[in-house]
């Protein structure tokens, strides 16, 4: 009797991670701080969908959302403002910069533990 409980419950523990997991109720991989590898800067992605990024004394920040296999990010106002994909473990992050034209700088960072 105690061997059909315990296999019960063992089951029943494994469907339910199933479900979380296949549901997303453990959260996004994304959410998080990351450190660029080369650079002082760091973005935080934080569960109610904003984000911020600094670098040195500037700080940028906004609102991202998840597009397939990609992170859009946009500024305060709603302008895309770059976005970023996972390569690995690593999170690379192109951030569009620019005033009278647009460019794009990229930069691969790591999830903080």
């Amino acid at each position: 009797m105690k061997q059909k409980t315990i296999t019960f419950i063992a089951l029943v523990m494994f469907l339910v991670l199933a479900a979380c997991l296949f549901s997303g109720c453990l959260g996004d991989k994304v959410v998080g701080t990351w450190d660029a590898k080369n650079s002082s800067t760091t973005i935080t992605f934080n569960k109610d969908n904003t984000f911020t990024a600094q670098s040195g004394i500037l700080t940028s920040s906004g609102t991202w959302e998840k597009s397939g296999s990609e992170y859009i990010l946009y500024t305060s106002r709603g302008t895309k403002f770059g976005n970023a994909v996972f390569v690995g473990k690593d999170l690379r992050v192109s951030f569009e910069v620019g005033v009278f034209f647009t460019f794009s700088i990229s930069e691969d960072f790591t999830k903080r533990k």
